[in-house]
């Protein structure tokens, strides 16, 4: 049987199909047409209607999808010219990136991948309008999608063969190119994830974002590059389905929200999802709570002046090596829907906002990085310490701003980056010394520092008690290859999903209450010492946000009295670990910031007010050995004390060395 009368044949098939399982669907795009443009097919219908035509599809996608195509347009007689798109859902044929190799070329195939990155919709010549330079005559060329223009071989009319091609009055198509690559977890260990370019037409086009997890049905197909000659293959899309959905979209059955509204009402439910939360690892219940409240999230808020205040959460863990920073993240990552986990050691300032790449024509088009990819969702980066410094400052507009904008290769872009961070870092000296500074310890600049709602400090202390308990755990995880769940981690996601969307709890004045009651006694806690600052407007924005989340928790529309006084716990213990001055034992925010606490402020100035006076006694340099023993006399502070201040200075700027052993003043 030749194609003309397989085409036939479909077109008759497909007529009765459409008539029999599609009549209504069919009817309602050609009332909409051209609104509605495409018509989604469930393939696995098609299939029980007519086992050899699904086969065909897939062998042979191109005459058949024309065949049903053509099948729309025979259904009703009035509306002759509708150009319907045919899409086909739920494909049983499922190949991964990897095998979609030269056998497939031709083939109808599904295919599942993130979306890498999207370029410029451009439109594509459809039907060509040529003029004939002798006789004016006009002739239409239907094209194809390669790109070189296919003109007329004759005139018609007078037989010439030189034609002018009138673009306003030819018949164009949008086209956009997108590339994706095979999810990460189907990746085994060091293979490089496979892409694939994709090819979007017509309404599907703009329909797809860097970040996307999709199933892409389409025809496989190749083209041949100019340049070098060499084939390349490509899916020529016929259907978008999305797979993973951020936690707004996220689609909740009836039944799971009866189930959702059900776990609310247990008294426990605050206790049962904090034990859900990487239940592989014992103890850290403060860290497990806080990214518990992390995982809800605050209200994001937008003033009438247009400024957006944050909702996400932010939180850093700081601990010694082997406690599990890397498996609470890695378990972050797979319990959000939409979660990027990345390393600092190779992860450049490109990955983490995104690259400016060349496209297949030769433009420029974003391709997005890992805090753009994880918009709405979660974005844990571990080793956060180890990263270069230019890569580590592309965080500081994501983490407040929680935008990444971007000015390269002439392109000018704010791309969003609603994401919470939970990163993880080691102390920069191996291992956390209880009687220095917290900045002294972190190899990270003071900003990023500051920018974290929570700042945990995991030390690993030797205790019997505590070790026995630790070695059970985990024995007893080795030996029954389980963990058991408070709530089902599938059920958890569910119950986040909900809670993000449909809860959005307000303040009550009782909340309002502790929370100032807090800010304020805590500022004012030393009225005599008028240096030190022990917190900022930041950590209380930081418990209103933790308050928030603890009444999502519970699905209530109003924070509480008993929310905003877990938030105030949390956030008193992550101070008193690691906001303390060593030396008066009393909270001060320099030591989360700049490293430096009151009494390290006090001593610099005292250095600096004697290096002056020293300048004025010994004719414009101060010596270093007179500065050491009036250091030790006057403030009994010691040699070790000073060198460090001098070097500290010297550093900054506020004094230089003229020569050896004599120190001057710039200020």
């Amino acid at each position: 049987m030749n194609s003309t009368n397989k085409t036939q044949t479909s077109t008759a098939k497909f007529e009765e199909f459409f008539a029999t399982s599609y009549k209504d669907d069919v009817f309602k795009i050609l009332e909409k047409y051209p609104d509605e443009r495409s018509l989604n097919v469930n393939y696995q219908s098609l299939e029980m209607f007519d086992p050899d035509l699904a086969d065909l599809l897939i062998e042979k996608p191109e005459e058949v999808i024309e065949a049903a195509q053509i099948a729309i347009k025979n259904i009703d007689p009035l509306v002759k010219d509708a150009d319907i798109n045919i899409r086909f859902e739920n494909m049983s044929n499922i190949v991964a990136l990897k095998d979609l190799l030269s056998k497939y070329i031709g083939t109808f195939v599904a295919a599942d991948g993130i979306v890498r990155k999207t370029d410029e919709i451009r439109p594509r010549i459809e039907t060509g309008v040529f003029e004939c330079r002798g006789c004016m005559r006009l002739h239409e060329v239907e094209q194809t999608s390669g790109n070189h223009i296919v003109e007329p071989s004759l005139c018609s009319e007078c037989g010439g063969r030189s034609f002018r091609l009138l673009q306003e009055e030819s018949k164009y198509i949008d086209t956009q190119t997108a590339r994706m690559q095979e999810p990460l977890e189907n990746l085994s260990g060091g293979t490089e994830p496979k892409q694939m370019l994709m090819i979007l037409e017509d309404d599907l086009v703009d329909k797809l974002n860097p970040g996307d997890k999709v199933r892409i049905t389409g025809t496989l197909k190749t083209f041949r590059e100019e340049r070098s000659g060499k084939f390349k293959n490509y899916i020529y899309v016929n259907h978008i389905e999305p797979l993973e959905q951020e936690f707004e979209e996220l689609h909740l059955s009836e039944e799971d929200e009866e189930k959702i509204i059900e776990l609310s009402q247990d008294p426990h439910i605050y206790d049962k999802i904090i034990a859900s939360t990487a239940p592989s690892i014992k103890g850290y219940r403060d860290v497990k709570e806080a990214i518990a409240l992390q995982l809800f999230g605050g209200a994001a808020k937008q003033l009438e002046d247009e400024t957006k205040l944050r909702g996400d959460i932010h939180i850093l863990i700081v601990g010694d090596p082997g406690i599990g920073k890397s498996q609470i993240l890695k378990y972050v990552s797979r319990l959000a829907p939409r979660s990027i986990y990345t390393s600092g050691k190779g992860t450049s300032g490109a990955g983490l906002t995104a690259a400016a790449v060349r496209d297949e024509l030769g433009g420029w088009s974003l391709e997005a990085g890992a805090l753009v990819l994880g918009d709405q969702g979660n974005v844990c980066v571990d080793e956060l310490d180890k990263m270069r410094s230019e890569d580590r400052s592309a965080l500081h507009e994501a983490l407040e701003q929680q935008t990444v904008s971007i000015a390269k290769a002439g392109i000018m872009a704010t791309l969003n980056s609603r994401c919470s961070v939970l990163a993880a870092a080691n102390p920069k000296f191996g291992r956390f010394d209880r009687y220095k500074v917290l900045a002294e310890q972190i190899d990270l600049p003071a900003p990023i520092i500051s920018r974290f709602d929570l700042i945990f400090v995991i030390e690993d202390i030797p205790s019997t008690e505590r070790d026995s308990e630790l070695a059970d755990h985990i024995l007893k995880t080795h030996q029954y290859n389980t963990i058991e769940y408070e709530i089902e981690p599938d059920l958890l996601r569910k119950y986040i999903a909900y809670a993000r969307k449909n809860v959005n709890p307000q303040l009550t004045d009782e909340a309002n209450e502790v929370l100032k009651e807090f800010y304020v006694s805590t500022r004012n806690s030393d009225p005599e010492d008028q240096g030190a600052v022990p917190i900022t407007a930041r950590q209380l924005e930081a418990i209103i946000r933790l308050s928030e989340a603890s009444a999502k928790i519970k699905l209530k529309d109003y924070v509480e009295k008993e929310d905003a006084e877990k938030a105030v716990r949390l956030q008193r213990a992550c101070l008193e670990d690691v906001g303390i001055d060593p030396e008066t034992g009393k909270i001060d925010v320099g030591a989360l910031g700049e490293g430096t606490v009151k009494t390290d402020r006090d001593k610099i100035q005292r250095v600096t007010e004697e290096i002056k006076l020293l300048e004025e006694e010994y004719a414009g340099n101060a010596p270093m050995n007179v500065l050491l023993s009036n250091m030790s006399e006057k403030y009994n502070l010691s040699e070790d004390k000073t060198e460090e201040i001098v070097r500290k200075l010297v550093q900054k700027g506020a004094i230089y060395e003229p020569q050896t052993g004599y120190y001057r003043s710039l200020m």
